[in-house]
């Protein structure tokens, strides 16, 4: 049994009419009184009583049948319709990983908008997960698209674009010496404690560090923490401070102050990472809408 012989059965059972089910399918009548005489032959029952040659009544087991039929057709036109949105990126799962420097300065924000405008009927699956993590993730295909510090390169596979630049801020303590400063320069930083992201999350941090301090200096590090809010809330212990994108400070408690460093600012990146050879065309409508909007 086909899906047409459900259609067939349908606009009969509609009709209760063969010439007239016949004229709506486009199809000469005899040849749907054949295929309704294979499919009631196929199943061994019988779905019509012929009151006359032409019109015709449904049986008990017809009636039952029919209620079955049209939701089968139902499911079938919409797994139809389905497959052929999926395949132009219509519709589909995303998931979608972020450092949190990229909330704060609201990109990921404009991301999921990006996305619902691409493909509104799409669900994206967000998660905080740090920039090495991310491409591993997206590597083993357990993300889609990650919102990464910045890198000098990526594996192989792996494409990025950059995001708007945010300036290097010093978030330091309202009680340390430097918060009463009203000016910070990088000298004043060289023999200061910072505290740093942890080995595996510190992907562009060292960057951020080496950009506002003078050249040759090597900071010290006292404290290392696994991401941006742990990062923070060492700087609100007076553990050490920290160089960070000025976006943290929509999420630096109300002890950490984040000031800017005198002399020419400094900027930290974030960038937008998928798979070069990504299958899914849901991801590439929306990385193509993503990499547009932000260009």
């Amino acid at each position: 049994m086909e899906v047409r012989h459900l259609r067939y059965f349908a606009a009969v059972a509609s009709e209760l009419h063969f010439a007239r089910a016949a004229e709506r399918l486009n199809i000469a009548a005899p040849t749907l009184s054949q295929q309704i005489k294979w499919l009631e032959s196929y199943l061994g029952v019988t779905l019509f009583t012929r009151s006359t040659k032409r019109k015709v009544e449904l049986t008990f087991a017809g009636q039952q049948f029919q209620k079955r039929a049209i939701s089968l057709i139902e499911s079938f036109e919409q797994a139809e319709r389905f497959a052929r949105e999926a395949a132009r990126g219509e519709i589909g799962n995303i998931r979608l990983a972020y450092v949190l420097s990229a909330v704060t300065a609201g990109d990921i924000k404009r991301v999921l908008e990006l996305a619902r405008k691409a493909s509104p009927n799409i669900l994206v699956d967000i998660r905080k997960m740090e920039s090495m993590p991310q491409i591993r993730a997206l590597s083993a295909g357990n993300i889609d698209i990650g919102v990464v510090r910045a890198m000098d390169s990526y594996p192989d596979g792996i494409e990025a674009f950059d995001l708007p630049a945010q300036r290097f801020c010093l978030a330091v303590h309202r009680d340390h010496p430097l918060a009463k400063q009203k000016t910070i320069t990088a000298a004043m930083l060289e023999k200061q404690q910072f505290v740093a992201y942890e080995l595996d999350a510190e992907v562009g941090y060292w960057r951020n560090i080496q950009a506002v301090l003078p050249p040759g200096t090597i900071p010290k590090i006292v404290q290392r923490a696994p991401d941006a809010i742990s990062l923070l809330t060492l700087v609100s212990a007076n553990v050490g401070i920290s160089v960070v994108p000025e976006s943290l400070k929509h999420v630096a408690a109300a002890s950490v102050l984040i000031r800017p460093i005198a002399g020419r600012p400094k900027y930290s990146k974030n960038s937008v990472v998928f798979r070069t050879a990504e299958p899914s065309p849901v991801v590439r409508a929306v990385v193509k809408q993503i990499r547009t909007a932000f260009a």
